[in-house]
């Protein structure tokens, strides 16, 4: 019987024929992620990008998840993960995704968003996972290129070794559940093509075979690999969204454990193996080793031989930038133990690493407590508990003979229209964490307190609030600050969807901090803030097109005030083989403080959120089009034209005048 109902349901598709969608090769993840990312914008962030990408090319095995990846997944209330978890409870596993669709509380609109992260794998053996890889279109390869003009002065001077050209290739073969084969290369702007033996290649290429769901092996991966567990105080895996709209998943961490790596930004991985192993019903045990080359700048000292700091900007593009190519060696180990069981999982983990020399950072006031040495050993003890509609989760971390961190939290919902979350955390000055990402208000793990509070709200049916406010301290003096500091943000974001064609919000957010001012012979911590507001509104008059109007204001307060504003309109159409993307943008700002920011599409893969300082005005034109089912090719033109300016940039990115042109070309082909 229950074959046959969900049968019915694949056949009359009514939600989802009906919005063009499909889980053949020939989907548009990148529209169905920039509908995602909209509905954030200017609180998106490239971590998240990361994280869906990540999500489609290993979606979530609906038999085989507790909840975690999909509550980091931040598209379903926890309610609603509860009701996928009960429902699998009551009726057993599922069968076909589309049986979703007869999940309580979870809308059409939702289900279309989760469906390219989300699968229903079958048991296979290794010999039936190699043979599945090569069918039902989950394979792809996409080529990508780009440029800017006029050419920067690094160009015309010869300082840049190479041209000005950005070249991108990926290839990802893929079996959902099971196996994943990837390969990625990339050579920046200004990077020149490196000979091994007789073919030339870009300085980056990143590759990886993954397995997973193999009797005991859970996880195995060999090349370039990340690691999340716990909160991410230790080891993070590079996808914290951080403070945004969605103010209350954002803030927990799954156990994602040892995952695959194919992404072009050229640092924050692992290169070597690890793998995770199911020794009992409920105990996982995960071990790794990586051993790679960082660049890194050195020490300008001839007795020593060290490094001042780790670069991870991954370019090479001048003689200085190639002699700290590769400069440090690196050697990463370490295991986790995790227990799971029920309502309930608790693990333990350590890693070490080891630099074949010393980091020494130069000696600064607001640096007396960053990491020096060879050698750095963290361990840490996470977990989480489930009770009633709430998690309660939290991770404790410490750094040999060093300091440590703690991040400790709850989400749950309090009643169908009030989700709630509430996160603790204290991070002290000399704990070191090389591969963690937490939430935090600085990148780096130390020197921090805070407390995080979020809120949702449902109550009526076309409206909805959500809110967050964060109170953080840093007890030692940062790059920015002249002593000990503190802060505040806050977010209130009220959306209403007048129809069904038609939704807006609006947008506040404040921040208030202390940054050093010079007054006579010292430095002070002077008070700051910035103000941003947004009103949005998105609409559709008829079904091949959307529209979008969007108006910024910023408000930056400290010795005096400046504004900033930003007004774009977008024009979309799309239609069965071609989609056309167009914006026409103003801004006008004071100064740097009072900046804009603007999220806009841009290729496959692909994150871009652009700056805008001055007075100026800015255009883009993206043209999609299938020539054949499985085949795809992309073109944008952006051009800026600031008012304000004779001269864009500075040092070698110099472009002499006040336009800037970038055009970016890429294929993309599914098999």
């Amino acid at each position: 019987k229950r074959l046959i109902f969900i049968s019915l349901l694949i056949i009359n598709l009514p939600v989802f024929a009906q919005q063009g969608f499909n889980t053949s090769g020939s989907f548009d993840i990148d529209s169905h992620i920039n509908s995602i990312l909209s509905n954030l914008d200017e609180t998106a962030t490239q971590d998240y990008y990361n994280l869906l990408i990540h999500f489609y090319d290993n979606p979530v095995d609906l038999n085989k998840t507790n909840g975690q990846d999909l509550i980091q997944l931040g598209l379903l209330s926890n309610e609603q993960i509860d009701n996928i978890l009960a429902y699998k409870k009551d009726t057993g596993p599922f069968k076909s995704i589309y049986e979703l669709q007869v999940i309580e509380k979870i809308s059409a609109n939702e289900i279309r968003a989760l469906f390219p992260f989300v699968t229903v794998s079958k048991t296979q053996s290794l010999k039936q996972v190699f043979s599945e890889i090569g069918h039902g279109k989950r394979n792809y390869a996409t080529i990508g290129y780009s440029r800017i003009l006029p050419l920067a002065i690094g160009y015309t001077d010869d300082s840049y070794l190479g041209s000005p050209d950005r070249t991108q290739v990926r290839l990802r073969l893929r079996n959902p559940g099971h196996i994943s084969i990837g390969l990625s290369a990339q050579k920046d702007p200004g990077e020149n093509w490196l000979s091994n033996s007789k073919i030339p290649s870009p300085d980056y290429v990143s590759g990886h075979i993954y397995l997973e769901n193999q009797g005991k092996i859970k996880q195995m991966a060999l090349g370039d690999y990340r690691l999340q567990f716990g909160q991410g105080l230790v080891l993070g895996a590079g996808f914290m969204v951080g403070k945004n709209a969605e103010a209350v998943t954002t803030v927990k961490q799954s156990n994602l454990g040892i995952i695959p790596y194919s992404s072009i930004t050229e640092n924050n991985f692992f290169r070597g193996t690890g793998v995770t192993l199911q020794i009992h019903e409920n105990m996982d045990i995960s071990v790794f080793y990586s051993n790679q080359h960082l660049d890194a700048t050195p020490l300008k000292d001839q007795v020593i031989n060290a490094v001042s700091a780790i670069r991870t900007s991954g370019l090479h593009r001048t003689a200085s930038e190639l002699e700290a190519k590769d400069l440090l060696h690196e050697q990463v180990w370490g295991s986790a133990f995790i227990y799971n069981k029920d309502n309930y999982s608790t693990g333990l983990l350590i890693t070490g690493t080891n630099f074949d020399k010393p980091v020494l950072p130069s000696p600064k006031d607001y640096n007396q407590y960053y990491f020096s040495g060879n050698n750095l050993l963290n361990y840490s003890w996470f977990g989480q508990v489930e009770s009633g509609s709430f998690i309660f989760f939290g991770e404790l971390a410490k750094t040999y003979k060093a300091g440590e961190a703690i991040n400790i939290g709850a989400i749950g919902s309090l009643t169908k229209y009030i989700s709630t979350s509430l996160l603790l955390r204290s991070l002290s000055k000399d704990f070191h964490s090389f591969y963690g990402l937490t939430f935090s208000e600085r990148s780096q793990i130390a020197n921090e307190s805070g407390i995080y509070w979020g809120i949702n709200l449902y109550p009526l049916k076309k409206l909805s609030i959500s809110a967050y406010y964060d109170m953080y301290k840093f007890p030692w003096l940062t790059l920015s600050t002249a002593g000990p500091s503190d802060g505040q943000e806050y977010l209130i974001r009220i959306n209403y969807e007048f129809n069904d064609l038609t939704h807006g919000y609006f947008q506040l957010r404040k921040e208030t901090s202390e940054s050093k001012e010079n007054i006579g012979i010292v430095d002070v911590n002077q008070p700051r803030s910035l103000l941003k507001t947004i009103i949005n509104l998105d609409y559709n008059l008829e079904s091949p097109f959307t529209f979008r109007t969007r108006l910024q204001y910023n408000l930056f307060t400290a010795s005096n005030e400046e504004e900033g504003w930003l007004f774009y309109q977008d024009i979309n159409y799309k239609s069965r083989n071609i989609g056309v993307s167009g914006r026409i943008l103003f801004f006008d700002t004071d100064s740097f403080s009072a900046r804009q920011y603007a999220y806009e599409k841009d290729m496959l893969f692909s994150y871009n959120t652009k700056m805008f300082n001055g007075k100026g005005v800015s255009y883009y034109l993206l043209l999609k089009y299938k020539p054949v089912r499985n085949l795809s090719v992309r073109v944008k033109w952006s051009y800026t034209e600031y008012l304000d300016q004779d001269e864009l940039g500075s040092g070698n990115d110099l472009i002499e005048g006040n336009t800037k042109t970038q055009l970016n070309a890429q294929v993309h082909y599914t098999f």
